[in-house]
């Protein structure tokens, strides 16, 4: 990333409760350049939307190998209205289509989003119900929402 995205000080946030609890990312990155998979207008195949990718590799500590050995892959995307993840293969390629996180809403707040991490990591059962939202979120929603009328509007 060489520019701050709208997205990035609730992905900053989001990381920092997950090294907080000891488990930060192998890598994670944000990027403004992927093609919008959720469209389906005349936009499609030319829009591109926001997405944050969050790794643990086979390797982090926090992951039970035996579940994932070669890891696990959290993502966030606009206009995806839940996070989502998938285990990777040995290639660190996706082992299937993500899966939504119906807990974890576009902002939900942090440590919430740690708990999830946690049991997915550790292949344990995930919480149930819906995990609260960030409210400290609502200027990056405004300039999320702001990045995506510029961007329809082009």
């Amino acid at each position: 990333m060489s520019h701050e995205l709208p997205h990035d000080p609730y992905i900053t946030a989001v990381t920092d409760a997950l090294t907080a609890a000891g488990l930060e990312p192998t890598e994670c990155w944000t990027e403004d350049n992927e093609l919008d998979r959720y469209r389906d207008d005349d936009l499609a195949g030319v829009a591109v939307m926001l997405t944050a990718v969050l790794e643990w590799d086979g390797g982090h500590p926090a992951v039970d190998t035996g579940v994932a050995p070669y890891g696990v892959v959290l993502l966030w995307e606009h206009p995806a209205e839940r996070w989502q993840w998938a285990r990777r293969e040995r290639d660190g390629r996706l082992e299937r289509e993500p899966e939504i996180l119906p807990t974890l809403g576009r902002y939900t707040d942090p440590a919430a989003v740690v708990t999830v991490v946690r049991a997915l990591l550790a292949g344990e059962s995930l919480p149930q119900g819906h995990a609260p939202y960030w409210h400290q979120a609502d200027s990056v929603r405004r300039a999320v929402d702001a990045w995506a009328a510029a961007e329809t509007s082009q």
